[in-house]
């Protein structure tokens, strides 16, 4: 099973490049690879996960940087998500296990070298204390604090599926887990509560994106339910029938300055 962590997310990269290098803005693709899973912003550069490595884009400049597993210590071409740190730390999450890349050095983590639970690694979100939730396929999720393992799946915690398709978190700190077939669930650091199709008004069990406003709402993308927004309290769905949602299959959300929603549908 492929999981898609971010529709064609070149559609954004390339706007900004346009609207950065022309007064009327030009459609220009810089990606790498066919397909475009992460994309993270870091002063004026943007990185850029795809199917053909990772990709470094100079916004001031137009310059591009690829890695791939010829010329890095990038552990496998495909890139499904990118974190960075308070450090400037880039962690990177493949196929082939988490890489860290400082700018010249590369560590590479893998369930033989370490304690991640799965070398098919798809989200990745940094807590306010530097503290990387890594969310896998088949392995569930673990923290890593720079030192230490541990690792949450279906047999040790609330976790409801050991398939983690996305992570946010809250301004509380509590940690957001989205997964394949088991809903969401919701992991303060000691209490699980579990939202599915059963127990709450989320409109599929399976979660693929999740971001989180600034009054604390959960917006939560799932595979053909449509969109969903929580309060804490009270959900509100938006699908094909009743919004302008143009596909139930919400694959990657952002929230601008602005307060405005901006959805990748598959």
């Amino acid at each position: 099973m492929r999981l898609i962590n971010g529709v064609n997310l070149f559609l954004v990269l390339i706007l900004i490049s346009g609207v950065l290098f022309s007064q009327n803005p030009e459609w220009v693709n810089f990606t790498y690879g066919n397909d475009v899973y992460a994309v993270a912003i870091e002063g004026s550069y943007v990185w850029v996960g795809t199917s053909g490595g990772l990709v470094r884009l100079d916004r001031t400049t137009g310059a591009m940087t690829f890695y791939n597993r010829s010329n890095s210590g990038l552990p496998s071409n495909y890139v499904y998500s990118i974190a960075i740190d308070g450090q400037g730390n880039k962690w990177i999450g493949t196929y082939g296990g988490l890489a860290m890349f400082d700018g010249s050095r590369w560590i590479v983590y893998n369930t033989t070298n370490s304690g991640l639970p799965s070398d098919w690694v798809n989200s990745i979100a940094i807590d306010g204390q530097g503290n990387k939730w890594i969310g896998t396929i088949g392995g569930g999720l673990a923290m890593f604090d720079g030192s230490r393992w541990t690792v949450y799946n279906i047999w040790n915690s609330g976790l409801p599926s050991d398939y983690v398709y996305s992570i946010a978190i809250d301004g509380q700190g509590n940690k957001w887990i989205g997964t394949y077939g088991g809903g969401l669930a919701m992991f303060d650091g000691s209490r699980w509560i579990v939202y599915n199709t059963t127990n709450s008004g989320l409109p599929s069990d399976t979660v693929i994106s999740i971001a989180i406003d600034g009054q604390g709402n959960k917006w939560i993308g799932t595979w053909g339910g449509g969109l969903a927004m929580f309060d804490g309290s009270r959900w509100r769905v938006y699908n094909i029938w009743n919004s302008g949602l143009p596909s139930d299959i919400v694959i990657s959300i952002a929230i601008d300055g602005q307060r405005n929603k901006w959805i990748g549908t598959w």
